[in-house]
């Protein structure tokens, strides 16, 4: 069984216009100019192409509601999943009560965090409210790592997630993207308890710089379990393809490539 553990969908008219989004600080910012078909539809019909049995949505801001995704993924029961998402992470009770509507009556399975976008750090005591809330509920969260957009690369450093993780030990903490080029962090931070790393971008980054070798023996430094596959479609197949054809090139067992695949993120899904 394949899962793409990292996805985007985007509400109409978005699907066939510019992707856009606006950050906490005001600013408006895109795709460049990107013209993608980012629907529900589309996506179903490149998981189908691609062999993907299922796949995990993230909501985003301006981009996609949680009323909407919750729509989506009741429309494909075992085939869909959603991750919320909260305004403003800062924001206390706010958020929390935004999480827990999420989950106790749309029925989405995790949450997505975005550093840049959001303006904050994973190691500012502000979230913890929140991240204890979703350890709580045994819902993981899946935190944006990747220096994107460009004048926010330190909030997204890998190190925030290892402070957070030690201030709530409980949480399911997800490394989104491998820490981009930051990967390397990963060696130290991904063998605790509770923490995975999801691959987009960044695993094909390590092949690309250093060899389809390296990202092997990288894998196993930090865990197999601890790896997700994810490719962080928004509308187009590309990363995705490389990705599954990446991780089938690797010196891996069977065993070890259904387990990046999709088993070690069906267990997180199925541990509520």
């Amino acid at each position: 069984m394949i899962i793409d553990g990292h996805v985007h969908i985007c509400e109409p008219p978005y699907t066939q216009d510019k992707l856009t989004v606006k950050i906490a600080d005001g600013t408006t910012i895109g795709w460049n100019n990107l013209r993608a078909d980012a629907s529900a539809e589309r996506l179903l019909h490149d998981m189908d192409e691609s062999r993907v049995d299922r796949a995990i949505i993230m909501g985003l801001s301006g981009v996609v509601s949680n009323e909407f995704l919750s729509d989506v993924v009741k429309s494909h029961p075992g085939r869909l999943y959603g991750f919320a998402w909260v305004d403003n992470p800062r924001d206390g009770s706010g958020s929390v009560r935004q999480l827990e509507k999420a989950v106790k009556e749309l029925g989405l399975k995790g949450l997505k965090l975005h550093p840049s976008i959001q303006a904050f750090t994973p190691s500012d005591a502000e979230i913890l409210p929140l991240v204890r809330r979703a350890a709580e509920l045994r819902i993981p969260v899946l935190i944006h790592s990747y220096p994107w957009p460009p004048g926010y690369f330190a909030n997204n450093l890998p190190e925030h997630i290892d402070a957070l993780k030690k201030r709530v030990p409980e949480a399911t903490l997800i490394v989104g993207h491998m820490g981009m080029q930051r990967f390397m962090d990963l060696i130290s931070i991904a063998p605790q308890p509770g923490v995975y790393v999801e691959t987009s971008w960044g695993l094909t980054l390590a092949a690309e710089l250093f060899g389809v070798d390296f990202a092997t023996r990288f894998v196993r430094r930090i865990g197999i379990e601890r790896v997700i596959f994810g490719s962080d479609w928004f509308g187009f197949n590309s990363e995705r393809h490389n990705q599954i054809n990446l991780i089938q090139k690797m010196d891996l067992t069977r065993e070890e490539k259904e387990r990046i695949l999709g088993e070690n993120v069906r267990n997180i899904l199925e541990a509520r």
